[in-house]
């Protein structure tokens, strides 16, 4: 993973967690989008920052090198999120919001980058536990029968 930005707008430059040897670690919860580097999801992050800043839960968004669905990247994203919550953007624009304990093609909203917005204040609601803002994005039906 290459660099990566946080929601206070401070850069991590050195890997995952942005550590370097010697200095301190800060382990903060927050939600963990992962993203294919590409020039024209900028948008589509600053508006999934937008939706999570405004309901007031941090994120961190960090590059990956590996191909990978948004699906993929949201339930990697959920392993290692100490909120449980991940978001995944691919080199396509589509995004997903994933939680950790959802079987991996199991998500719980998908949708494209022009709801970005939207998604970021659910992926944000998933954390805080209240209902999804509906506009743009696919919800899991959770009647359904999880397939493990």
């Amino acid at each position: 993973m290459a660099d990566g930005m946080r929601s206070d707008g401070v850069e991590d430059a050195g890997g995952a967690a942005g550590i370097r040897p010697g200095t301190a670690v800060r382990t903060r919860p927050e939600v963990v989008v992962l993203r294919r580097p590409d020039p024209r999801n900028r948008h589509c992050l600053r508006e999934l920052g937008a939706g999570m800043e405004e309901e007031g839960v941090p994120f961190r968004v960090e590059d990956v090198a590996a191909d990978g669905s948004a699906v993929e990247l949201a339930f990697a994203a959920a392993q290692v999120s100490h909120l449980d919550v991940g978001v995944g953007v691919d080199a396509l624009g589509n995004v997903c919001v994933h939680h950790s304990k959802l079987p991996p093609g199991a998500p719980a909203l998908t949708g494209t980058a022009s709801g970005a917005r939207v998604m970021g204040h659910n992926a944000a609601r998933l954390v805080v536990g209240i209902p999804f803002k509906a506009a743009g994005a696919r919800f899991r039906d959770a009647s359904a029968p999880l397939d493990e």
